[in-house]
């Protein structure tokens, strides 16, 4: 079933289904997935906000705004310190650095006027949650950054949105299993098959925007890689047991490209 308007916090209260996230923490290692969350980095922290600013501009201007420089050593910036709190907690406001915020609003304003990335974040709903009761034998759930009819689009934003550069963001935190498992769930909650998008947008100016679909390579073998997640998940259930890396000694070899005499 599809929730809309469901609280990420609640979203990601629901712990007895499985998350994208859970999915690829499996394959690093059961542990892994079992572990408690960290806290979130800055890096993570600003995503956040860029998906706000991108995803859903009205709660943006609604309750992220910028706050001045106030000296707190000040009886005045006390004061004034004090309010911005009360505000914050009475109208649930998020304050923000002044430069945080221009920077935000300007790689929002990137992703909206870009034309490759502009038409497909119309029509749709931001950040809805979506929850299988039997998917392969596990529970599960997604919460895709924008939803429509005939496509899923997640956004990301990153260093470099070049092919190869994105290409490489992709393999090393495995957004292609995330996307085969949003796409099938998705198609498991409501029956429409839909087309995967990811907009790629670098978070320093000029705020680089680019828009790319994966191959059916890719796709099957993020299909693959779920599939793998999930037996290891109900191996690892079954007896109630999740281990970290093997307590083998392993070899560890020179990688390909280092293999050439200098």
């Amino acid at each position: 079933m599809w929730k809309q308007n469901l609280e990420s916090d609640v979203y990601h209260a629901h712990r007895d289904y499985l998350s994208s996230s859970d999915i690829r923490k499996l394959l690093r290692s059961p542990a892994h997935y079992r572990a408690p969350s960290a806290l979130a980095s800055p890096a993570q922290e600003f995503g956040t906000l860029a998906h706000v600013a991108v995803l859903e501009p009205a709660l943006w201007a609604d309750y992220y705004k910028p706050s001045p420089k106030i000296d707190r050593r000040t009886k005045e910036g006390k004061l004034a310190y004090e309010n911005q709190q009360l505000r914050a907690v009475a109208d649930n406001i998020t304050f923000i650095s002044e430069d945080t915020h221009a920077h935000v609003e300007r790689l929002a304003s990137a992703v909206h006027t870009h034309l490759g990335s502009s038409g497909i974040l119309a029509g749709g709903v931001a950040e809805v949650s979506g929850f299988v009761e039997d998917f392969g034998g596990v529970k599960a759930r997604i919460r895709p950054d924008y939803l429509k009819d005939d496509v899923i689009v997640d956004l990301k934003t990153c260093i470099d949105a070049r092919p190869e550069a994105f290409l490489r963001s992709v393999m090393t935190y495995q957004y292609h299993v995330q996307m085969a498992w949003y796409c099938d769930i998705a198609e498991a909650i409501d029956g429409k098959k839909r087309r995967f998008l990811w907009v790629a947008v670098e978070k320093e100016p000029p705020f680089g925007v680019a828009v790319y679909e994966p191959t059916i390579a890719m796709w099957s073998q993020g299909w693959a890689l779920y599939q793998k997640a999930i037996q290891i998940f109900k191996d690892c259930d079954a007896i109630d047991d999740f281990p970290c890396y093997t307590t083998d000694v392993q070899k560890l070899d020179l990688p390909k490209w280092a293999r050439e005499a200098p």
